[in-house]
């Protein structure tokens, strides 16, 4: 809003804050960026016991995270491998050893070839029809370390048949030649099954004794379980070979994976076990986070149950519910492990990607890979169960917030019939804006300037009708219909319409430029007529000379009150517009920024012209079908409480900071607007009372965001914008002593 008068100020419009979390809600667990802290924010509706639950699970997620830099193994499948084949051969020859093997200088070839001849397996004798050395310990399923290869090679003794696939990946059936181990009595049958089946697994661990070491040795029990899988008819392709079961092949012999250097890795029980152990080393950390935190939530229960309980014996220790301390299914016990372990998985995140760029030296595919070595997937894995188990208290939280927003949209919308202008009486402002300038225009006499005028009054025109999806050309009216609408509005709307359009019409100064060709044409341009004080008053019946007057008077009486000071040279100043074009009557511009910041989860989701639309009708009530103002009201309302709106209702709190320098100016100039309006809403009303303190409660929390925010600027130092700090101290000041005044006129509304 920008004033006609010199001694008036021009008023600044700035983005506003977005919708508070729900309660009991955290705000982001999110990375600030390497080497920056994870940070934590809380809604002040937060119980102060359960804001330090969270916080303690926070710390010991981070705290998980940091120790799981000294316990986690980097994820590699060739290390895996290696490590595994010593565990196995070391493993190997002990078995060997306790059956009964004498090694007298003997190597683990002889170990082997000791365990095959006293473990002989009957599928053994269907290695050509199984694959020959190559595969048969894969696509035979008695030779799987895993239930599956237990029941078959107690099946083939019962039977007679060996059970696997064939080279297709399909499930056959082969009998077993006559010279197979096959059990005569039942005891021998399961003894043949069972305890030679689990000794020739161990023979084969490590290869064979012809290939030592490097032999195909035996799946893996997840191997095992895919290549079982697979033969499953839901894998079978008519005509074609089973590729599920191929890849698989594949992953065994060593074909599909290879190590840096471009040697195979077979992805055998040697593999696994490799990966078990550094999967291990990852639980370590998770074990300990999830023990801390089940601590901690244990220690804090008992000290608050002793206390609770005043506790001063052990005889006394009966009266302690010992449900309360049990840290098992508890909601805020659930909450905090969702919190703990998100915060290990994002230091975690951190880590990695740090370790990852220092080791990759720029190459990007080294970078990724880097990451992925350095994940703790086990925690990934844990927090994903966590979530999972809070999602339904989530949900509640999530309800209980859409509810709790939509309650304050009603008031918002109720509350601010105070101050809404609908469509018509919008149209009304803007018309009489234009009259406004167009007998400004008459009273130019250099004609250059006229000119200039002329065109900005088209734009501003077009700009406006634009806005309102409205033909300019039909959109806005002359004096005479003009004056005839007013009388009709005032006829069906007792809200506090006419204060607004009077102040709105009374702060209005045209010839702003609408961009940086606009200044250049604009140069010199001056508002050289007083429309609102001499003819507007005298071009309808309805908002007379007096009420303007009562405007201008309350205007500038706040405006001293707020600046302290009674002289007109400290109170009004010129200044120049910092954050963009800006003006009341501009909705074209004003609008879409402000709609958006108020509307918040009406409109999440959305964007370009589908969230303008959507905002605005949102902060005019509703769409027009549903009975709201649509988006030319939403607009009009925005437009008519301009940012009276933003710092009374949803949340300005990073408002008057974001402005920086001109924090001061616009502090002064929108709490004085603010507080005018409410000193002419209807007394006699119990939501004007209601209104006026809620605007209050706003006001309060921008000026300690400005506090919070003067400090963090002081705290830098020399790097500190020292304009800023000073313009944002008296900004603070401006906000307080206008909620001291918003109190005083909410206790006159109540007496009245």
């Amino acid at each position: 809003m920008h004033v006609n008068d010199e001694d008036r100020p021009e008023v600044q419009f700035s983005f506003e804050e977005l919708p508070a979390l729900p309660p009991g809600a955290t705000d982001d667990f999110s990375a600030q960026g390497q080497g920056e802290p994870t940070r934590i924010e809380f809604d002040e509706s937060i119980d102060k016991a359960e804001r330090a639950d969270y916080i303690v699970a926070a710390a010991i997620g981070a705290f998980s995270g940091v120790l799981n830099i000294f316990w986690q193994k980097q994820f590699y499948l060739s290390e895996a491998h290696a490590w595994g084949k010593e565990k196995t051969e070391v493993f190997v020859f002990d078995v060997a050893k306790s059956s009964g093997f004498k090694p007298d200088g003997k190597d683990l070839k002889d170990a082997i070839r000791f365990l095959e001849d006293m473990f002989p397996l009957a599928s053994d004798k269907l290695t050509p029809e199984f694959g020959g050395g190559l595969q048969h310990h894969l696509r035979d399923f008695a030779h799987h370390p895993s239930p599956v290869g237990l029941l078959m090679s107690i099946l083939a003794q019962f039977t007679g048949k060996g059970y696997g696939t064939d080279t297709s990946g399909a499930f056959v059936i082969l009998d077993l030649p006559a010279d197979a181990l096959i059990g005569k009595t039942f005891p021998e049958k399961v003894f043949y099954g069972a305890i030679i089946w689990a000794g020739h697994l161990v023979s084969d661990m490590a290869g064979s004794s012809r290939a030592l070491g490097e032999g195909t040795g035996i799946p893996g029990p997840i191997l095992s379980f895919l290549k079982e899988l697979s033969a499953l008819p839901v894998f079978k392709n008519e005509g074609a070979d089973n590729a599920f079961s191929k890849w698989i092949s594949k992953l065994f012999n060593g074909t599909l994976i290879r190590d840096t250097d471009g040697n195979p890795i077979r992805i055998d029980f040697r593999t696994e076990l490799g990966v078990a152990d550094q999967v291990l080393s990852q639980a370590k950390s998770v074990i300990a986070n999830e023990c801390l935190v089940r601590g901690y939530y244990f220690l804090s229960r008992l000290k608050d149950e002793l206390s609770r309980n005043d506790v001063r014996s052990l005889k006394d220790l009966e009266r302690i519910d010992v449900k309360r301390v049990i840290p098992t299914n508890e909601r805020s016990l659930t909450r905090m492990l969702t919190i703990s372990s998100s915060v290990f998985v994002l230091t975690n995140l951190e880590i990695a990607v740090g370790k990852a760029a220092l080791a990759s030296k720029g190459d990007a595919k080294r970078f990724a890979g880097g990451i992925l070595l350095n994940l703790n997937f086990v925690e990934i894995a844990r927090m994903a169960v966590a979530i999972a188990s809070d999602s339904k208290y989530i949900a509640e939280d999530l309800k209980d917030y859409l509810n709790k927003r939509a309650k304050e949209m009603n008031a918002f919308t109720e509350d601010f019939k105070l101050l809404r202008l609908n469509d018509r009486e919008a149209r009304l402002l803007f018309s009489y804006q234009a009259i406004a300038v167009k007998k400004d225009i008459e009273l130019t006499k250099n004609r250059d300037q006229s000119d200039a005028k002329s065109a900005w009054l088209e734009e501003f025109k077009t700009r406006q009708a634009d806005q309102m999806s409205c033909d300019a050309a039909t959109y806005f009216l002359d004096e005479e219909s003009a004056a005839e609408d007013m009388q009709k509005a005032s006829d069906e709307d007792v809200s506090s319409w006419e204060t607004l359009l009077a102040m709105e019409l009374w702060l209005f100064k045209p010839y702003y430029p609408f961009d940086d060709d606009w200044k250049e044409r604009l140069k010199g341009v001056k508002y050289e007529n007083d429309y609102a004080g001499k003819d507007f008053p005298n071009a309808q019946g309805v908002i007379d000379k007096k009420k303007i007057d009562e405007v201008k008077k309350a205007y500038k009486r706040f405006t001293s009150l707020l600046a302290g000071s009674r002289t007109k040279t400290a109170i009004f100043a010129v200044g120049t517009v910092a954050i963009g074009v800006a003006t009341a009557g501009t909705a074209n511009i004003l609008a879409p920024v402000i709609a958006p910041m108020i509307a918040g989860e009406a409109v999440a989701g959305l964007s370009g012209a589908a969230l303008t639309s959507a905002s605005l009708a949102a902060v005019g009530g509703g769409s027009l079908a549903a009975g709201g103002l649509g988006m030319a009201g939403g607009t009009a309302i925005i437009t008519g409480g301009g940012a009276l709106l933003g710092m009374a209702t949803t949340g300005s709190a990073a408002l008057i900071s974001g402005l920086g320098e001109h924090a001061e100016q616009y502090a002064l100039n929108q709490c004085a607007q603010l507080l005018t309006v409410c000193q002419q809403l209807p007394q006699d009303s119990s939501s004007t009372s209601s209104f006026i303190l809620r605007a209050k409660d706003q006001i309060e929390r921008a000026r300690d965001k400005c506090l919070e925010d003067i400090d963090t600027e002081k705290a830098k130092g020399k790097e500190g914008n020292r304009k800023a700090v000073k313009s944002m101290t008296k900004a603070a000041k401006y906000l307080e002593r206008c909620a001291k005044e918003l109190q005083k006129l909410a206790d006159n509304t109540s007496e009245a």
